[in-house]
């Protein structure tokens, strides 16, 4: 599909060049450019080449709540003065159509809205020179699956995030994150309504990690923080309009908007701050620190206001997790000289030792989604791998090992629905993504590359 152009009258005696045609996409992605009403034989002074508009992409295809960003460029105008813009062909309002942001005099980003909106919206820019001159690009939306899929990352020849079903079918690339030898990790973040994929770049070159958004479909992805920092472990708020993140070269915990604007450091403390977790009603930030000395876990307002340490700084490592009641915090620690799961109260009272397994060490507790139990891995040297996969009731009663198999299985995920767990492990020589029932019965390999695939992650539902 051509970018449309104006052409000058015969009596000018010439043709103008069109520009340059962008690369073809599908047309089954559904959008297609038209000019607007109105004459672009002449330019309005009746004199030299006439003004016209172009937007790119050519083509565009968006999940609900999907964003893409468009570029708009204009021949001919002396003044350069840009475009205005606007949605054209939906009414409704933004709830309906959609919105823009970021706009500028020559781009601005489309947001889709939580639902099909009706008919097709149109993204218009207008020349701000010559308002009769007018570009509209159409974008299709379609819903977000309500299918059970599984995001992971791969390590091979390049370095990607993959979108398969949760039976292991259709796995389908959905970005690229480094295409060096240089990445050592990196963990994809659903977005609450499962439109978007957040990620960061955990390369080790030059120190230089940053927050990465995408669509699920692939489309639209964005660098967000773009600094000479090690920003890591993003973390969406409940309703999807924050973004959490530390950075470890500054130590701090910072939040922004999902387009990367509104950058705000929460913390703004001497020690290190990393491990942001929102509460579920997205009023509070769960966050580990080394603040007063050693490793701590504190609490703090969305605004970085009213931090509180929960833990007493001693010996305490691993992701906390919040219950999906937000009445409860699990999270391993050492403090009785070995590395266990415990569980407080919201405010930090009410500790209670749930596993109790000398010479082990117990990592990243992480809830099931009805708040009755809990899923984490276990390293240790006498077990028959060096890594298992545990299941137990909220008390730390019913006790499962769920792999006991000898290879190292980590980083348990559960299912939306509660009845499975995604995770990583080695034990048929390359390391794969497994599921399994929460009974321990139903292990199935997932990926069966020789890749290296780690960090699943359900699509929510």
């Amino acid at each position: 599909m051509a970018l449309a152009s104006s052409r000058l009258e015969p009596l000018m005696g010439s043709i103008m060049n069109t520009l340059p045609l962008p690369r073809r996409l599908p047309i089954a992605l559904g959008l297609f450019l038209v000019p607007a009403c109105g004459s672009d034989s002449m330019a309005p002074s009746g004199g030299g080449p006439a003004i016209s508009v172009a937007v790119v992409p050519a083509t565009a295809s968006l999940l609900t709540s999907g964003s893409q960003d468009f570029t708009a460029t204009v021949a001919n105008d002396p003044s350069n003065s840009g475009v205005t813009w606007s949605i054209t062909g939906c009414s409704g309002g933004p709830a309906a159509c959609g919105s823009l942001s970021r706009i500028t005099t020559t781009q601005a980003t489309y947001t889709a809205p939580p639902t099909v909106p009706p008919g097709g919206p149109g993204v218009t820019a207008t020349s701000v020179a010559d308002p009769t001159k007018a570009i509209t690009a159409t974008v299709a939306v379609a819903a977000t699956s309500t299918g059970r899929e599984i995001a992971f990352f791969r390590s091979d020849s390049i370095y990607a995030i993959y979108v398969m079903n949760a039976g292991g079918t259709g796995v389908t690339r959905v970005t690229v994150v480094d295409d060096h030898e240089w990445l050592l990790y990196a963990e994809p973040v659903w977005s609450p309504d499962g439109s978007k994929i957040v990620f960061y770049d955990g390369s080790s070159k030059g120190g230089d990690d940053d927050i990465y958004v995408v669509n699920a479909d692939g489309s639209g992805r964005r660098n967000l923080t773009n600094n000479q920092a090690q920003d890591v472990q993003p973390a969406w708020s409940p309703d999807g309009t924050k973004i959490a993140f530390s950075s470890w070269s500054t130590g701090g915990i910072y939040v922004m908007n999902p387009d990367g604007s509104g950058l705000r450091n929460l913390t703004n403390n001497a020690g290190d701050n990393f491990t942001p977790a929102w509460s579920p009603d997205g009023t509070k930030i769960l966050f580990g620190s080394t603040r007063d000395g050693n490793y701590a876990i504190y609490l703090m307002n969305a605004d970085g206001s009213g931090v509180t340490r929960l833990t007493d700084p001693e010996g305490i490592w691993g992701e906390p997790a919040w219950s999906p009641g937000g009445t409860k915090i699990a999270f391993a620690s050492s403090r009785d000289g070995n590395r266990d799961v415990y569980m407080m109260n919201a405010d930090g009272t009410g500790v209670t030792r749930l596993t109790n397994d000398p010479g082990s060490s117990a990592y990243n507790p992480v809830w099931s989604p009805d708040g009755s139990k809990i899923a984490f891995w276990r390293y240790c040297s006498y077990c028959t791998g060096n890594g298992e996969i545990y299941v137990m009731n909220g008390d730390g009663s019913g006790l499962l090992n769920l792999t006991n198999n000898p290879a190292f299985d980590e980083r348990p995920r559960w299912s939306p629905d509660g009845t499975q767990i995604a995770f990583s492990s080695d034990r048929d020589g390359n390391t794969e993504i497994y599921v399994i029932n929460v009974d321990g019965s139903g292990l199935r390999n997932l990926t069966n590359n020789p890749a290296i695939d780690i960090a699943p992650a359900w699509r929510p539902r």
